[in-house]
């Protein structure tokens, strides 16, 4: 498929808004620059899911080096999302049954691709892969505090900060799961992405997030210019992120080019109640 077919299928950005139970959501993607130069389509994907008093979040990055990511990303962030409204979570506990689901659905689509009903890992390998963080908060249309769980395959990741009235500090954002990867961890790429090797083993964490605060999940187009939660982005979204943006402004505010950052990048940022 041409660079001018991906850019038919594939909008360069989309957004989306959910409000409930005095919970906001607000979620963005944007194609990055580098993929406008290689001519590539836009492969991150979002997923926002809403129901049995969770709210479930997924956020995948597309690996570029493969020429269908962007489907892989797509079908794994919809899959698990819909999967952890009725999963059964634990406090920090194993999450690797829940990513397989999301595993299963990226080897769906890559056997789509092929043309084959059960590709090897291999084989999907070549076509697709994806990175993945998921964040679920429980008993959200109850009073909190509520219990959060997070995980990560790859560098995309979750941060937590405080947005009530003296909560800034000198280092405002927590950095609950994922982030920037070591060389030797990105050497190893195909161990940090879906599709999982048969012998993956995948750790989540859990937290307790109270009323006013800030979830943000977002791919490493925005978390790497993170870096150790004290950057000068990171400042930037803690001072103008304390109350949900426009989408426009949303949208707008990710899709600018910060700190040389030019991959994709795609955030969902969600506000406690008041």
């Amino acid at each position: 498929m041409t660079g001018r077919q991906w850019r038919e299928v594939v909008p360069d950005t989309v957004h989306d808004a959910l409000d409930t139970h005095g919970w906001r959501v607000r979620a963005a993607s944007a194609r990055g620059s580098a993929h406008h130069d290689a001519a590539t389509p836009r492969q991150d994907a979002y997923a926002v899911r809403h129901g049995r008093g969770r709210l479930a979040v997924v956020v995948c990055d597309g690996l570029g080096t493969m020429e269908f990511s962007h489907l892989a990303a797509e079908a794994a962030s919809a899959a698990l999302a819909d999967h952890l409204l009725t999963a059964e979570l634990e406090v920090s506990g194993d999450w690797t049954v829940h990513l397989r689901v999301a595993s299963q659905a990226v080897t769906r689509a890559a056997g789509d691709v092929l043309g084959d009903s059960a590709p090897s890992l291999d084989a999907v390998a070549d076509v697709m892969a994806t990175t993945v963080t998921a964040f679920v908060v429980e008993g959200v249309d109850g009073g909190g505090p509520w219990l959060a769980h997070t995980a990560t395959v790859g560098d995309s990741s979750a941060w937590w900060r405080q947005t009530r009235s003296g909560a800034l500090g000198f280092d405002p954002w927590l950095l609950m799961s994922g982030g920037r990867l070591t060389r030797s961890e990105v050497a190893a790429t195909r161990a940090l992405a879906l599709p999982l090797p048969d012998d993956a083993v995948v750790a989540g964490s859990s937290y307790e997030v109270d009323r006013e605060e800030l979830l943000v999940v977002c791919s490493d187009g925005i978390g790497d210019a993170f870096d150790d939660g004290g950057s000068a982005v990171a400042a930037g979204f803690a001072t103008g992120w304390t109350t949900p943006p426009r989408l426009s402004d949303l949208a707008d505010r990710i899709a600018s080019e910060e700190a040389g950052h030019r991959d994709d990048r795609t955030v969902v940022a969600v506000w406690t109640p008041r």
